[in-house]
């Protein structure tokens, strides 16, 4: 006996294979994942008159002033970060108040061939923490908060201008890094809102 077409096992498994790709592609349509810096589409929304992608929000933030040179060093890479190396924005939608905390740790005193026990450290550690409160200027509202910590290595050698210039490098890059940790903490801030 034989059967009907519509039975037939080959049909069948061409049938659910074209279900299942239908039924995929369906899944798929629905999917919301976009890059952090596009431009939004259709589905984007603007908030409080600040219109446009991410990045024109990011670079429509204004950093209050700093009071010491390692918060001024932050402040000058965000500035960098945000704007996209173009300054900062004449007309600003969003305020950021910044707030940095360093401190140099000493992590080893290692004796040198000569067995000199000056208790000099040889090495050292600068740990820097950052918050912030990003506002939106048109209504007082705050956007984001956030704080973020980062650690930077140093060699202490013996000579006292190199230790020096150790110490600084260090900060600064521990400002270049904490920077860059709030730029990415902001932009998804922004992306919230």
């Amino acid at each position: 006996m034989l059967l009907p077409d519509r039975f037939q096992p080959g049909l069948v498994s061409k049938r659910l294979l074209s279900v299942c790709v239908v039924g995929m592609a369906l899944i798929a349509g629905g999917c919301q994942v976009r890059p952090l810096y596009s431009d939004p589409g259709p589905v984007g929304s603007t908030s409080a008159g600040v219109a446009g992608s991410v990045r024109s929000r990011l670079a429509s933030v204004e950093v209050n002033p700093a009071a010491d040179r390692v918060t001024q060093e932050v402040r000058n890479n965000l500035i960098f970060l945000f704007g996209g190396g173009a300054g900062e924005p004449v007309h600003p939608a969003y305020t950021m108040q910044l707030s940095i905390v360093s401190q140099n740790l000493s992590l080893a005193l290692i004796q040198n061939a000569t067995n000199d026990r000056s208790g000099q450290p040889t090495a050292g550690l600068i740990r820097m923490t950052g918050n912030y409160v990003l506002t939106r200027i048109s209504d007082g509202q705050v956007v984001g908060r956030g704080s973020r910590m980062i650690a930077a290595n140093y060699d202490a050698p013996r000579q006292r201008y190199a230790v020096e210039r150790a110490y600084r490098d260090a900060y600064n890059r521990a400002a270049r890094e904490i920077a860059e940790a709030l730029h990415l903490s902001v932009a998804q801030d922004l992306t919230k809102n």
